[in-house]
């Protein structure tokens, strides 16, 4: 594959149907990870909702994409959370982060990145996180390669809901 020429910007609303057609491409492969993970294939039109409105709140939400000839080859979702209880009292926690197969080893996650920790200089945020499935050693890899570090964990189990059932 030839060298991509990648822009990164803010996602706009005319990203849409292309962000999410990547959104669920990623949730589809966290579904390969961990099966609390399956992607939710008949809520298309509540996904794409919900990621519209992701990209309109810049404020709390920073939605990047990485651009060449207006195809997108990587996003980026981040949510700006409150730490009432700790200092910094902010940070930006990556949730979402997918780069297209044919773009991975090219420098996109990085360039997605660079973007979203200029735009925490701005905000004046200077702790990020990333989240992801426990099992995804993709993730779990890129992260651990450039300096991030565990610092929290989250547990999870399906309950039986016929459990307790009085009959």
């Amino acid at each position: 594959m030839k060298s991509l020429k990648i822009e990164v910007r803010h996602a706009e609303e005319t990203d849409i149907d292309e962000f999410v057609g990547l959104i669920m491409r990623m949730k589809r492969l966290n579904g390969e990870f961990d099966s609390l993970f399956i992607a939710n294939e008949q809520n298309r039109d509540g996904i794409r909702n919900y990621y519209l409105k992701c990209i309109k709140d810049r404020e709390k939400i920073i939605s990047l994409v990485a651009v060449e000839n207006n195809k997108i080859y990587g996003l980026m979702k981040a949510e700006v959370r409150e730490r009432i209880s700790y200092l910094p009292n902010y940070e930006a926690r990556i949730i979402d982060l997918y780069i297209m197969p044919e773009a991975r080893r090219k420098n996109v996650g990085n360039l997605l990145l660079d973007f979203l920790y200029q735009e925490m200089r701005k905000r004046k945020i200077t702790v990020v996180t990333a989240e992801f499935p426990a099992l995804n050693l993709i993730a779990l890899n890129f992260y651990t390669k450039i300096g991030y570090r565990e610092i929290g964990k989250v547990f999870g189990k399906t309950i039986d809901h016929t459990e307790n059932k009085k009959e």
